[in-house]
Protein backbone atom coordinates (compact mmCIF):
# COMPACT_ATOMS: atom_id res chain seq x y z
CA UNK A 1 0.00 0.00 0.00
CA UNK A 2 2.79 2.34 0.87
CA UNK A 3 4.49 1.95 -2.54
CA UNK A 4 1.19 2.52 -4.37
CA UNK A 5 0.68 5.73 -2.40
CA UNK A 6 4.22 6.87 -3.29
CA UNK A 7 3.68 6.10 -6.98
CA UNK A 8 0.37 8.00 -7.01
CA UNK A 9 1.90 10.98 -5.22
CA UNK A 10 4.80 11.10 -7.66
CA UNK A 11 2.47 10.76 -10.70
CA UNK A 12 0.16 13.53 -9.47
CA UNK A 13 3.17 15.78 -8.77
CA UNK A 14 4.50 15.25 -12.30
CA UNK A 15 1.07 15.95 -13.83
CA UNK A 16 0.73 19.17 -11.82
CA UNK A 17 4.24 20.24 -12.88
CA UNK A 18 3.47 19.59 -16.57
CA UNK A 19 0.18 21.52 -16.37
CA UNK A 20 2.01 24.40 -14.68
CA UNK A 21 4.64 24.52 -17.43
CA UNK A 22 1.95 24.46 -20.14
CA UNK A 23 -0.03 27.27 -18.46
CA UNK A 24 3.14 29.33 -18.04
CA UNK A 25 3.96 28.91 -21.76
CA UNK A 26 0.41 29.91 -22.73
CA UNK A 27 0.28 32.99 -20.50
CA UNK A 28 3.78 34.32 -21.17
CA UNK A 29 4.29 33.34 -24.81
CA UNK A 30 5.99 35.82 -27.14
CA UNK A 31 3.81 37.51 -29.75
CA UNK A 32 4.08 35.85 -33.17
CA UNK A 33 6.30 37.35 -35.83
CA UNK A 34 3.99 39.02 -38.38
CA UNK A 35 6.45 38.36 -41.24
CA UNK A 36 6.64 34.61 -40.65
CA UNK A 37 4.98 32.43 -43.29
CA UNK A 38 4.22 28.80 -42.55
CA UNK A 39 5.79 26.66 -45.28
CA UNK A 40 3.42 24.23 -46.93
CA UNK A 41 5.04 21.17 -48.48
CA UNK A 42 3.23 18.30 -50.08
CA UNK A 43 4.92 14.93 -50.61
CA UNK A 44 8.36 16.54 -50.41
CA UNK A 45 8.22 17.87 -53.98
CA UNK A 46 6.46 21.18 -53.59
CA UNK A 47 7.81 24.50 -52.53
CA UNK A 48 5.63 27.55 -51.95
CA UNK A 49 7.89 29.85 -53.94
CA UNK A 50 8.62 28.28 -57.31
CA UNK A 51 9.65 30.62 -60.07
CA UNK A 52 7.81 30.38 -63.37
CA UNK A 53 10.55 28.29 -65.04
CA UNK A 54 10.76 25.98 -62.02
CA UNK A 55 6.99 25.53 -62.00
CA UNK A 56 7.03 24.54 -65.69
CA UNK A 57 9.94 22.20 -64.95
CA UNK A 58 8.00 20.66 -62.08
CA UNK A 59 5.08 19.94 -64.43
CA UNK A 60 7.45 18.30 -66.95
CA UNK A 61 9.19 16.33 -64.18
CA UNK A 62 5.94 15.06 -62.64
CA UNK A 63 4.46 14.13 -66.02
CA UNK A 64 7.52 12.36 -67.44
CA UNK A 65 10.25 11.65 -64.89
CA UNK A 66 8.66 11.15 -61.47
CA UNK A 67 7.65 7.56 -62.11
CA UNK A 68 11.30 6.44 -62.16
CA UNK A 69 13.26 9.35 -60.67
CA UNK A 70 13.05 11.33 -57.45
CA UNK A 71 14.79 14.61 -56.75
CA UNK A 72 16.69 13.55 -53.63
CA UNK A 73 16.61 9.77 -53.52
CA UNK A 74 17.58 6.93 -55.79
CA UNK A 75 14.53 5.17 -57.14
CA UNK A 76 14.37 3.08 -60.31
CA UNK A 77 16.58 5.80 -61.78
CA UNK A 78 19.12 8.04 -60.04
CA UNK A 79 18.26 11.15 -58.03
CA UNK A 80 18.09 14.23 -60.25
CA UNK A 81 18.68 17.12 -57.85
CA UNK A 82 21.70 19.21 -58.87
CA UNK A 83 22.37 17.26 -62.03
CA UNK A 84 25.10 18.48 -64.33
CA UNK A 85 23.10 20.35 -66.97
CA UNK A 86 25.65 19.88 -69.77
CA UNK A 87 25.76 16.13 -69.30
CA UNK A 88 21.98 16.00 -69.01
CA UNK A 89 21.44 17.93 -72.26
CA UNK A 90 23.96 15.81 -74.14
CA UNK A 91 22.51 12.62 -72.71
CA UNK A 92 18.87 13.33 -73.51
CA UNK A 93 18.94 15.56 -76.59
CA UNK A 94 22.26 15.40 -78.45
CA UNK A 95 22.01 12.46 -80.82
CA UNK A 96 25.69 12.74 -81.83
CA UNK A 97 27.01 12.60 -78.27
CA UNK A 98 29.20 9.55 -77.80
CA UNK A 99 28.38 7.39 -74.81
CA UNK A 100 30.14 4.23 -73.76
CA UNK A 101 28.29 1.56 -75.75
CA UNK A 102 28.63 -0.96 -72.93
CA UNK A 103 26.46 1.25 -70.72
CA UNK A 104 23.66 2.03 -73.19
CA UNK A 105 21.46 -0.82 -72.02
CA UNK A 106 22.27 -0.15 -68.37
CA UNK A 107 21.52 3.58 -68.60
CA UNK A 108 18.40 3.19 -70.71
CA UNK A 109 19.69 5.72 -73.23
CA UNK A 110 17.70 4.44 -76.18
CA UNK A 111 14.56 4.23 -74.09
CA UNK A 112 14.86 7.83 -72.90
CA UNK A 113 15.68 9.22 -76.35
CA UNK A 114 12.84 7.32 -78.03
CA UNK A 115 10.20 7.85 -75.33
CA UNK A 116 10.84 11.50 -74.56
CA UNK A 117 12.14 12.88 -77.89
CA UNK A 118 8.96 14.93 -78.44
CA UNK A 119 8.28 15.77 -74.80
CA UNK A 120 11.71 16.80 -73.57
CA UNK A 121 13.26 18.92 -76.29
CA UNK A 122 15.57 21.92 -76.54
CA UNK A 123 12.70 24.30 -75.78
CA UNK A 124 11.65 22.86 -72.44
CA UNK A 125 14.74 21.08 -71.12
CA UNK A 126 15.88 24.32 -69.46
CA UNK A 127 12.69 24.32 -67.38
CA UNK A 128 13.43 20.78 -66.22
CA UNK A 129 17.03 21.69 -65.36
CA UNK A 130 15.87 24.78 -63.43
CA UNK A 131 13.49 22.64 -61.38
CA UNK A 132 16.05 19.92 -60.68
CA UNK A 133 18.77 22.45 -59.83
CA UNK A 134 16.84 24.54 -57.32
CA UNK A 135 18.04 24.55 -53.74
CA UNK A 136 16.31 22.17 -51.44
CA UNK A 137 14.04 23.95 -48.95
Amino acid sequence: MKTIRQILTLSISIIILIIGIILYRIIFKAPPDPNYKIPVYFCGTSSPELEENEYKGKEIFNANCAACHKLDAKSTGPALRNIDSLVFVKWVIDKNHKIDSTKIEKLGLDYHRMKFKDLINEDNISFLIDYCSRTRY
